[in-house]
């Protein structure tokens, strides 16, 4: 293994781990703080906790992305592509951190992040793709990516047309559970889709 394998296995393992455990973080707030109903105050720091190991994060997250376009030999557009992935991963979480310290609030951040982690996913085809193509990782590691990636768009569109249906409907508590489902999959993926980079990167 040579020392550029080695170090993009370390970063991606760092985000994987770091955003597995941001999304546990993420997940135990609304099963156990209940921010929509009647609010357990005492598990409300789950939020901030998920907030810190997002800002935390960003650092591998942004080195991990930019060893596999290298080991990968990408393209300009891949390039550019990781370059606009890059600005927003650092932008969210100097937003994350301003929000944080009451500087902003969390209209402001998520204005931020939703960009971020549709890029973010968008990202993972043709990077995929590129590692593919120059060997750096296994063939089935493409259509696991896209699997990801229609997964996460598909679930938001129809969470997005949910809101389309009158409020407190059947309909729209339907479309919502219905998108949310391939939502959360494509979610508790992302972090997983790192581990896997990390222990077959070559």
């Amino acid at each position: 293994m040579n020392r550029m394998t080695e170090q993009l296995r370390i970063w991606a393992g760092l985000q994987g781990f770091v955003s597995a455990a941001g999304l546990l973080a993420l997940l135990l707030f609304f099963a156990l703080a209940r921010p929509f109903g009647a609010q357990q105050s005492r598990w409300a720091w789950l939020g901030p906790v998920n907030d810190w190991l997002y800002v935390l994060g960003a650092v591998p997250w942004i080195i991990a992305s930019v060893l596999l376009v290298v080991r990968a030999r990408g393209g300009t557009l891949l390039w550019i592509l990781t370059g606009i992935l890059c600005v927003l991963i650092a932008a969210g979480a100097i937003v994350t951190a301003l929000m944080l310290a009451g500087k902003v609030g969390l209209n402001v951040q998520f204005l931020v992040a939703t960009p971020m982690t549709l890029v973010g996913f968008v990202w993972l085809w043709p990077a995929s793709a590129a590692a593919v193509r120059a060997a750096a990782l296994p063939s089935w590691v493409l259509p696991l990516s896209i699997i990801v990636l229609l997964a996460f768009i598909v679930g938001g569109s129809v969470v997005g047309g949910a809101f389309l249906s009158p409020p407190d409907s059947v309909m729209r508590m339907r479309l919502l559970v219905a998108g949310m489902i391939p939502v959360g999959l494509a979610m508790i993926a992302f972090p997983a889709w790192w581990v896997i980079l990390a222990s077959n990167a070559r």
